[in-house]
């Protein structure tokens, strides 16, 4: 489904002649729009005349009056317009003045990134929430996200229990467009299972370079290096940089450090880390088992490692084996 006001819209033939999609979930906001356009397409037998702008290319103005040069035959038009929030105030005018007079066969979608709820207190997002036609795309949080994938997997015709939803952000991370194509992977590995566990998410994910490189970090908090070593040669396997591996080590062992300085993980603190909040109390987990000394070594380390990665001769799986050997915790 991609939103449920825009599918009873659809369902009852009563669409808006404007929308605005805002929020900070762009693949839903992408889905929703492929949803409109294979309707338009349905109802009339053929494709729309498809056209998308970004705001720095147009006026406003300009853009609107494009609604009023839909063919006489045929689908009809979607415009679409991104970044419609780097308009001034006054230039949003236009949208109320084409409100009073809407162009018929026309679907006009203004795609507001970053826009929150509290921001359509103004002309003219006001008018068109009243009307709904002001859609949200908001950030999934923690529970909402396991339920939407929930969801997913059953429009897969998979049971996803809570579990193994939790399991598939850890390895796969938040990102929208990156869990669905996880699922879609999961479901095909699972065969004829129609239970999706976190067992099978494991040994789905073992095969993929965003698991090895979460299995590596999270290795770094092991007493020994087995761990640490086996999800190196698994993603040297892969054929993932070498000079990204490094990289991402150095990410985790800063925010280690960061969350060793000052082990807050409320919603506030993810926030300003722009993180989501399971993946701080995981991080402030693992920082625990580190001494602040002991993290600074090893970022010190890593840089050095940089520089011979780039500029020695030497084997790079070499080098990050020494490198991984050091990075216990102590």
């Amino acid at each position: 489904m991609s939103h449920p006001i825009l599918e009873r819209h659809l369902e009852r033939r009563a669409l808006k002649p404007l929308y605005l999609f805002f929020g900070e979930e762009e693949f839903l906001m992408q889905r929703a729009l492929k949803r409109l356009e294979k309707a338009l397409t349905e109802q009339a037998g053929e494709a729309p005349l498809k056209v998308v702008q970004e705001a720095q290319e147009v006026e406003l103005a300009d853009f609107l009056a494009q609604a009023r040069n839909a063919p006489l035959w045929g689908a009809g038009q979607l415009l679409v317009l991104r970044n419609v929030v780097t308009y001034p105030a006054e230039t949003l005018k236009a949208v109320s003045d084409y409100l009073d007079r809407p162009a018929p066969r026309t679907v006009v979608v203004l795609i507001g990134e970053g826009l929150k709820s509290k921001d359509l207190t103004r002309q003219p997002w006001s008018r068109l929430q009243h009307a709904e036609a002001a859609l949200g795309f908001p950030r999934l949080k923690e529970g909402n996200l396991y339920r939407w994938l929930t969801r997913e997997a059953r429009s897969l015709g998979k049971t996803l229990p809570e579990t193994a939803a939790q399991r598939l952000v850890e390895i796969a991370g938040d990102n929208l467009l990156d869990l669905t194509q996880e699922l879609e992977k999961l479901a095909l590995f699972a065969g004829e299972e129609k239970t999706l566990t976190a067992t099978l998410v494991n040994r789905s994910a073992s095969h993929s370079r965003t698991y090895n490189i979460f299995a590596l970090t999270d290795a770094l908090g092991e007493a020994g290096p087995q761990k640490r070593l086996a999800a190196l040669d698994n993603l040297l396997d892969l054929g993932e940089e070498p000079v990204k591996i490094l990289g991402m080590l150095a990410w985790q062992v800063r925010m280690l450090l960061r969350l060793k300085e000052n082990p807050d993980t409320s919603p506030e603190a993810a926030r300003r880390l722009n993180q989501p909040q399971w993946k701080v109390k995981k991080l402030a987990q693992q920082a625990a088992r580190f001494s602040p000394a002991a993290l600074r070594s090893h970022l010190f380390m890593l840089h050095q490692m940089d520089y011979h990665l780039k500029t020695s001769t030497g084997s790079p799986r070499v080098w990050l084996e020494w490198c991984l050997l050091q990075m216990g915790p102590g």
